[in-house]
């Protein structure tokens, strides 16, 4: 007897379990490290030119090393319509010195026409001071769509991630993101494709690490 309700109870829970709908989770409780969720198609089908790759170690002075690569954001709109973009750049490192970060603040929006590419106009340093290209249909709209990086000197390695928190603009195209090199994991959103959702989703928390310092590209309306 009790055995055939405690097997109706564990039918009951598979039931509500299997059948439950996907829900976001509390981003506060995630970690920025996404790296677990990449399938290794993720990392070996970028479609962004490959770079010279760099260890993930400590490397002491590395911040101040004239081999190292530049990580300059990219921008490319494969969309049949014109875009607006602009670099923003933290105030403060989010690192352990809390330093001034160099040119903090927003420059000007610049046009980026059909088949056009932006570049930001200032690479990320080796600091941990944040990096956001801001998107746009139009120069004074206020809902952007945000590509966001940064390198940490210490390990060698840099994070970067589509965010929608400050608007979701494109999320009726595809939008592409990853970093130059065989250790760069990539983000691919479909068209309706955005928000936090693991599964669903593809912007932040959603966040690669990257054992390769470089450019980082973001694509509109495509993957290349």
């Amino acid at each position: 007897m009790y055995s055939s309700k405690l097997l109706a109870v564990a039918f009951g829970l598979l039931t509500v379990l299997t059948t439950a709908a996907p829900t976001s989770p509390n981003p506060a409780l995630m970690s920025k490290d996404w790296s677990h969720v990449f399938t290794p198609e993720n990392f070996l089908a970028s479609t962004v030119e490959p770079g010279s790759s760099m260890a993930s170690i400590l490397i002491p002075g590395m911040a101040d090393d004239p081999n190292v690569p530049q990580i300059r954001g990219e921008l490319r709109n494969r969309c049949p319509f014109t875009v607006w973009a602009r670099l923003s750049i933290a105030a403060t490192s989010s690192g352990p010195t809390h330093e001034p970060c160099d040119y903090a603040g927003e420059t000007e929006m610049v046009e980026v026409k059909s088949g056009g590419r932006y570049k930001a106009p200032f690479p990320a340093e080796l600091n941990q001071c944040g990096h956001v290209i801001k998107v746009a249909y139009h120069a004074a709209d206020l809902r952007v769509y945000q590509i966001e990086y940064s390198a940490d000197g210490h390990d060698g390695r840099m994070w970067y991630n589509l965010s929608a928190e400050d608007g979701a603009p494109f999320q009726d195209v595809e939008r592409y993101l990853g970093g130059r090199g065989p250790t760069c994991p990539f983000v691919h959103c479909a068209p309706g494709q955005w928000g936090k959702d693991p599964v669903h989703g593809c912007d932040w928390p959603i966040q690669p690490l990257c054992d390769t310092l470089g450019s980082v590209v973001a694509v509109l309306c495509g993957r290349r």
